[in-house]
């Protein structure tokens, strides 16, 4: 429901206002549904986490006074595990509370970066979460969102976050929309049913959905829509494969049905017994947190900062202020600089400081992990040959199917026309007589737009064509021994030639599946040990990533042609592509491994931030990272052809869904956010990475969160925002 990281934020997009009541705002840490959180210093020069709530929340009736009772409430809160609510303004012209800042990742990121924890490590978390949500519960709240992103894990323990507004939010989203508001995964049954009906024993229920995440890396109700995932924490047992032995029956109970039967906090902390917080703490964790510290420490010894407005924030790509302005300490704060008490020096891991001389220029060749210099200016991009209006999808994607543009989400799918936007088709399919609801599209494979749909008793896999026509509908998935319903099909992860293969979740976990598309036939199937899988089929064969182990498989047979450990860390959501002799995976560095036998090659881009996925054309793979770099590589060597350091912000998902940079055989084109905040894209030449043009929209028409979607056909671009489907001539010069 809300986002709320304490990372040190990229100085270049903060973009936060100079004070907000009295407390002077250094940094935005992080936005969701309900607002912003800030980084901000009291007068007593202490760190606060300002949230500050939307408008549409704040000129709902009756919220104001909501909000000050839930603030009321929250101050009361007097737990170790949960940081005081300092202050509050309900009569602001945008409401907002401050509780106490603390240096720490989210569970969410420590599990990503650093692995699931023992057994030992749990047992710490466990009791802190139950002690954090002792003192919530307490003061008469109910959390009503806990979540791994809403705990923090500091050197003494974890700390809950983001309680004593949820209720308020939470009253006027329901009342306003009558939505359910939580989050997919980790909210209790009843929640799903009714939010009013949530009480102390849903967020018991959201405790061990966290412990089971801490565990294994996922949630215990599988992965894929969220109406899948709010069916089955209904409706289905959890998924507890990998939780340790003598932790299941405690979460087991925690994630009952029924609210009566689940233990209370107390008793949660009861069976835990004694645990030590540093049994939470690896050596990288100790490390993060160490630089977080440093990091706040710079800024509570911050100059002053003036009652008039501050300057806009500093372009990184500018030279330097020679004296040691606010605004550059606080850019080299906000860049995770480590300042020494005298004053004078300044360190930081990955950090260079500014010399006299230019780096090299943008385009050239440089050594492993070098950048150029970014151009100042960038030519605004051509007009558009046609632009059509799109209906809003949720999480939408956009794909070419033939000489056709497919516009989708889960729900619906429209095809248009590629040389005049024209609308030709909507999706639409002849569903089985069990099944009844529409259809789940997955996206285009091949030469098909594939869909899903779910029985209980069976799980369907179906085909349409370029002209929108159904090509099959094949059963692929029935219930197994024991299982009370057929897994759910929850993504297509690659197609080759006639044969598909998707990803599935259900009783025992997550699978893998090879479907013959023209038989319906399912080749074979594998259980896999973690959501973090990745699968992708080339000519024969099909490599699969299964919680940091790459395999080559035989693509009909399914037989395990070579196996190669510890590629990855799991949870690192890496993606795979090839060029027929190489398959590269990249996370936060590129690597690439013979497809014969799985020996590894090269290893390029080598970074601590998530790259994109790449995409490979002819013997380059292109592909881009999160400081805003794009990187042409030879796929024989894994040298750099051509580095460039975008103009504008890359916008770098590191998720499932990232599907790297477009690119046709004259130009590559990436997804950005611009100044702002507002969404474009920026075109780069392929053959030497100059830029060439980037496509900024200023009117309020285009503006917005939603990241552009881009396909490249011959020389036409395509470009999707929220509302707009865009042609453009895509020229090289």
């Amino acid at each position: 429901m809300y986002t709320h990281t304490h990372e040190g934020s990229d100085p270049a997009v903060v973009h936060s206002p100079a004070r907000i009541g009295p407390y002077e705002v250094f940094q935005l840490l992080g936005e969701g549904g309900m607002g912003r959180v800030f980084l901000a210093r009291s007068p007593g020069s202490r760190l606060v986490a300002l949230k500050v709530i939307r408008p549409e929340y704040a000129e709902a009736p009756d919220f104001r006074g909501r909000f000050r009772r839930e603030a009321a409430s929250a101050r009361r809160v007097s737990g170790f595990f949960t940081p005081p609510v300092l202050d509050v303004d309900a009569d602001a012209p945008q409401p907002w509370l401050a509780t106490a800042y603390v240096p720490a990742p989210s569970l969410h990121d420590v599990v990503r970066r650093f692995g699931v924890l023992p057994e030992a490590g749990l047992r710490a978390l466990g009791t802190g979460l139950a002690e954090a949500l002792l003192a919530i519960h307490d003061a008469g709240i109910v959390h009503r969102d806990l979540k791994p992103g809403n705990v923090l894990v500091a050197e003494d323990g974890p700390r809950v976050i983001d309680f004593g507004i949820s209720s308020a939010v939470d009253a006027t989203q329901v009342t306003r929309t009558g939505a359910v508001v939580g989050t997919p995964g980790f909210m209790a049954p009843e929640q799903i049913v009714s939010s009013r009906a949530a009480g102390p024993a849903a967020d018991v229920f959201s405790l061990g959905c966290v412990l089971v995440f801490a565990a294994t890396g996922r949630g215990p109700f599988g992965s894929g829509g969220t109406a899948e995932i709010l069916y089955r924490a209904v409706h289905h047992p959890p998924q507890l494969d990998g939780v340790p032995a003598a932790l299941v029956p405690l979460i087991s109970g925690c994630l009952g049905k029924d609210p009566a039967l689940r233990p209370s906090a107390a008793s949660v902390l009861a069976a835990l017994g004694p645990a030590d917080p540093a049994a939470l703490l690896t050596q990288g964790l100790r490390e993060d947190v160490a630089r977080r510290e440093a990091h706040a420490a710079v800024l509570v010894a911050a100059p002053p900062m003036p009652m008039a407005p501050l300057a806009p924030p500093v372009d990184p790509f500018a030279t330097a202020p020679k004296g040691p302005s606010r605004r550059r300490f606080l850019w080299l704060a906000a860049a995770g600089t480590t300042v020494a008490a005298g004053g004078g020096a300044a360190a930081l891991a990955g950090w260079r400081p500014e010399s006299d001389k230019d780096p090299a220029p943008s385009g050239g060749k440089g050594s492993e992990g070098s950048t150029g210099r970014p151009e100042p200016k960038v030519p605004a991009g051509p007009k558009p040959r046609w632009s059509v209006p799109l209906k809003k999808l949720q999480s939408a994607q956009l794909q070419l199917l033939g000489d056709l543009l497919v516009h989708w989400d889960q729900e619906h799918a429209t095809a248009y026309d590629t040389a005049s936007g024209k609308e030709r088709w909507k999706g639409s399919l002849r569903m089985p007589s069990d099944v009844s609801t529409g259809p789940k599209w997955l996206g285009v494979g091949g030469s098909t737009l594939f869909a899903t749909a779910w029985s209980g008793e069976r799980g369907y896999l179906f085909g349409v064509d370029a002209a929108g026509r159904q090509k099959f509908g094949h059963t692929v998935t029935e219930p197994g021994a024991g299982a009370q319903s057929a897994d759910f099909v929850d993504g297509l992860l690659s197609v080759a030639g006639s044969v598909a293969v998707i990803g599935t979740s259900g009783h025992k976990g997550y699978g893998v599946l090879a479907v013959d598309l023209g038989s319906g036939e399912v080749l074979w199937s594998r259980r896999i040990k973690g959501s973090d899988f990745q699968a992708y089929a080339d000519g024969d064969r099909c490599f699969l990533q299964d919680n940091g182990t790459l395999r080559g498989l035989g693509l009909r047979s399914g037989a395990e042609r070579w196996k190669v450990p510890d590629v990855v860390k799991p949870g690192a959501y890496p993606h795979l592509s090839t060029d027929g002799r190489i398959l590269l995976v990249t996370s936060t560095k590129a690597q690439a491994f013979r497809v014969t036998d799985g020996k590894k090659l090269w290893t390029a881009v080598n970074e601590t931030t998530t790259i994109s996925a790449a995409r490979v054309r002819g013997e380059r793979a292109y592909l881009y990272d999160g400081p805003g770099t794009a990187f042409a590589l030879d796929t024989r060597s894994g040298k750099q052809v051509w580095n460039t350091a975008s103009p504008v912000r890359l916008t770098t998902t590191g998720g499932a869904d990232d599907q790297g940079p477009t690119v046709s055989s004259s130009v590559v084109a990436i997804a950005t956010w611009a100044t702002g905040d507002v969404p474009g894209f920026v075109v780069l030449r392929a053959s030497d990475g100059k830029p060439l043009w980037a496509h900024q929209p200023s009117g309020a028409k285009e503006a917005g969160k939603t990241d552009w979607l881009l396909q490249v056909s011959g020389n036409t671009l395509f470009a999707a925002s929220a509302s707009t489907l865009h042609a453009f001539r895509s020229d090289t010069s």
